[in-house]
């Protein structure tokens, strides 16, 4: 009944990947295709993904300073995920029917709109889902393996996001695509509403104020730099994210369905990769395991700068499918390990302070990810693709964005490796008191 539960729980993230994922590989491409006439500039797509994003990334410390300190008979969870999912779901549909068939400044209205609705609704209904993971099991290793079903999960919505999306955009267009994706994503936000009871829990003191838990938060060394090394990682990969569908059309020659197989590989990848994963975190601990993967996608992205290239075979279509699909090694690490990473923290601050914070700490990183995101999708679209080139004549915006990406990922390694000193040992002696 507990794998059961778990899995039922797990099982929501294929809805989360899935929106988010659909969203971010396929909406600038949808609403500015390189080489013909799009809905709006491809500068304002990614100003339209910025705004959203912040504000997405101001709900997120509100909504888990709230859910922290709801008390209901239903728990402090599920009723954000219960009445949440349904308008998040619809926010998501209707990005796809821009009012205006043309380009139109009305179009970039519509997007920002709707997008600002899509990511508050998505806030209201992930932080305090994730908040719920360390509430289930206070076990280090159990944790993990939740994390992995997570990932698996995560990789089976991002595999309907890109092959799935694909071929849905490819057959019947972007919005049926929107429509059916959607309705699959309702289902499974609905599964741990029906699944999960939760136990009652001590919920944050009343009279810590929500600056107070920030400024507490922000104290956390540990958290600070964990969070500084996977803001800069996901800087490069949600850069590297918007750029597939322009690789694919762009430097390799083919459509939304090739560009949808070409990011399907990564995570098929991904998923052969997470029991690997599992295994190697159980044996060496999870600061060891997410360092070398790093490296691994710092690697790799020196391999997809090579696409397209005229030198010796890395023009050949097999080469850009083989290196893109590799990069699900280091990327199914980036899945499993940061819920359980952010668990072990939610456990050193409750032995710390006393504070149960759970969704103060998801809010807090879902801010800082949103951010992030939001930024390096306005650097991508409005700064290398606007003013460097992202078409078939002048691709050089799109191969830009790789070295950055590096950069980031080397900064990372150095900031996690040097300021991150939690080892499996010091979790083990925070769920032993977490247990009295």
């Amino acid at each position: 009944m507990k794998t059961r539960g778990h899995l039922l729980y797990s099982s929501a993230y294929l809805a989360i990947a899935l929106t988010t994922q659909t969203l971010v590989t396929w909406y600038a491409y949808y609403y500015a295709p390189p080489d013909r006439v799009g809905f709006i500039n491809i500068a304002l797509v990614g100003y339209a993904l910025l705004l959203g994003r912040i504000v997405d990334a101001v709900a997120d410390p509100l909504v888990a300073f709230w859910s922290d300190h709801t008390s209901s008979k239903k728990g402090r969870r599920i009723p954000f995920i219960k009445y949440g999912a349904l308008p998040l779901v619809l926010t998501f549909i209707l990005v796809w029917f821009p009012p205006l068939a043309e380009t139109s400044i009305y179009n970039f209205i519509y997007l920002t709109l709707i997008m600002s609705g899509f990511f508050f609704f998505f806030t209201v209904v992930v932080a305090p889902y994730l908040a719920l993971l360390p509430e289930l099991t206070p076990d280090p290793n159990e944790r993990v393996t939740i994390s992995t079903y997570q990932s698996i999960f995560n990789i089976f919505g991002l595999l309907l996001a890109s092959i799935g999306a694909g071929f849905l955009i490819n057959g019947f267009g972007y919005r049926v695509m929107g429509i059916t994706l959607g309705v699959i994503a309702l289902v499974f936000f609905y599964l741990p509403v029906l699944a999960v009871k939760e136990e009652k829990q001590l919920k944050a003191k009343d009279d810590v104020r929500f600056r107070d838990n920030i400024t507490q938060l922000l104290q956390n060394k540990n958290y600070v730099n964990y969070q500084l090394a996977n803001l800069l990682i996901w800087f490069g990969i949600n850069m590297l994210t918007i750029s597939v569908p322009y690789i694919g059309s762009v430097l390799l020659g083919v459509g939304e369905e090739g560009s949808g197989l070409l990011l399907g590989g990564t995570f098929i990848v991904a998923i052969f990769a997470s029991p690997l994963i599992l295994k190697l975190t159980h044996r060496c601990g999870k600061k060891i395991v997410f360092s070398r993967v790093i490296l691994l996608l710092t690697v790799n992205l020196g391999l997809i700068f090579l696409i397209g290239r005229p030198w010796l075979f890395f023009q050949q279509l097999w080469y850009g499918y083989v290196v893109i699909a590799l990069a699900g090694i280091p990327i199914s690490a980036i899945f499993i390990l940061p819920n359980a990473i952010i668990a072990d923290l939610t456990d050193h601050d409750y032995y710390r302070t006393g504070q149960k914070r759970e969704a103060m700490f998801f809010g807090i990183q879902g801010l800082i990810s949103k951010m992030t995101i939001g930024i390096s999708s306005w650097v991508t679209l409005a700064v290398f693709f606007n003013y460097f080139g992202y078409s078939s004549e002048n691709p050089t915006g799109i191969y830009l964005t790789i070295p950055l990406a590096i950069v980031l990922n080397l900064f990372s390694y150095f900031i996690f490796t040097r300021g991150y000193n939690m080892d499996e040992e010091m979790v083990r002696s925070f769920r032993t008191y977490h247990l009295k």
